[in-house]
């Protein structure tokens, strides 16, 4: 590595200790493990989905039921945490800023199938056209209904 030159991102070691998330506190106890991700699109839209990243950390406590309300509790005091960046290099700038082990989830590669209306049409459409010869010149065997009855 040259003088001057950042390290590399790859090996992702704790420079410092870490710091409480929120906080520039150094940390009292472990930190979970961030993971920075892209959220999926939602399945009511058609567009192609955020282009943000999200630093979310992995639970540490399971949920609980609330024995009263029955609402859906946590002692965990990071699972409500998302932050949330334009792109990957300033979500992983800063997760080592703060000293936090992280996990990069890349997105899916989506494949895009270049289709045109007329091949639904081209297809589809085969089979009822050639029914409809079939009847108009009368198929042997089959009487056509007068709609009287």
């Amino acid at each position: 590595m040259a003088f001057g030159q950042p390290p590399p991102r790859d090996h992702n070691l704790w420079r410092k200790p870490p710091t409480m998330p929120g906080m520039s506190l150094p940390a009292t106890t472990a930190v979970p493990m961030a993971y920075i991700h892209q959220p999926s699109p939602s399945v009511t839209q058609s567009g192609p989905g955020l282009k943000q990243w999200v630093l979310e950390f992995e639970p540490t406590d399971p949920p609980f039921p609330d024995p009263v309300m029955g609402w859906t509790g946590s002692a965990d005091p990071f699972s409500h945490i998302q932050l949330f960046f334009p792109d990957l290099d300033s979500a992983v700038s800063f997760a080592e800023r703060h000293g936090w082990r992280y996990q990069v989830e890349e997105p899916p590669k989506r494949k895009i199938n270049a289709k045109n209306y007329t091949d639904n049409l081209k297809y589809e459409l085969a089979g009822p056209i050639q029914s409809a010869k079939n009847w108009k010149d009368g198929m042997p065997g089959r009487r056509r209904s007068t709609g009287i009855r």
